[in-house]
């Protein structure tokens, strides 16, 4: 029986000083915000994060005046009314870095009823391509 858990990391793109003539200056740090059991925890948490984001940074303005909208994970709120997983600055916040907030499905499944299903789908397949031939 497959379970699922959500990840929530935030990812930091940044410049820095090179520490080597090798060293482009670009770097990224990922950090774990939790695990949750629930899509609807992991939208909590993440959405806190946004908000210690927004009490530090200014709302992106557009060149018509208009201020972006604060973005939030949510069940509906993505693309055609799906889950709203990823946030990121650009069009948002106005920071000096880029940032990438996201949930992340984890799938956890016991491996030896993982092998079993692999095999299953293997024989089907192979049925389903001798019948073609």
């Amino acid at each position: 029986m497959e379970k699922e858990k959500h990840l929530v990391t935030i990812e930091f793109r940044y410049k820095s000083t090179p520490k080597s003539e090798h060293d482009s200056g670009h770097n990224k740090k990922t950090i774990t915000i939790g695990v949750y059991d629930e899509f609807d925890k992991a939208c909590l948490n993440g959405n806190k994060v946004l908000e210690v984001l927004e009490s530090k940074f200014n709302l992106h303005q557009f060149p018509n005046g208009r201020k972006a909208t604060k973005e939030r994970f949510s069940k509906n709120g993505g693309a055609f009314g799906g889950k709203n997983s990823l946030i990121t600055n650009l069009a948002y916040l106005k920071t000096p870095f880029q940032f990438f907030i996201k949930i992340e499905t984890l799938k956890y499944s016991d491996i030896n009823d993982t092998i079993d299903v692999l095999l299953i789908l293997k024989k089907e397949y192979d049925e389903y391509e001798n019948e073609e031939l």
